[in-house]
């Protein structure tokens, strides 16, 4: 694997979170080795205000276990 399992979470939760936010904090769960194969990406908002997203994404395996978890609050440009 090229990328790592925390860059991987990091990019899906960028996505989530929309243009025009920055990382401020992201904390990652990491369940084993990632494994053989692709993994599956996914990443929602688990709720937003005014001034910030709170995001969470996951990585499965294949086989549908879960690899790695993340959560992380992004701030919204210019607030």
């Amino acid at each position: 694997m090229d990328t790592s399992l925390a860059a991987q979470l990091e990019s899906v939760l960028r996505k989530a979170a929309g243009d025009g936010t920055a990382l401020t904090s992201m904390t990652v769960d990491y369940a084993g080795e990632p494994g053989d194969g692709a993994l599956e990406p996914k990443g929602w908002v688990e709720r937003a205000t005014r001034s910030l997203v709170f995001a969470q994404g996951e990585l499965r395996r294949p086989d549908g276990a879960l690899a790695a978890s993340a959560s992380a609050v992004f701030r919204r440009a210019g607030d």
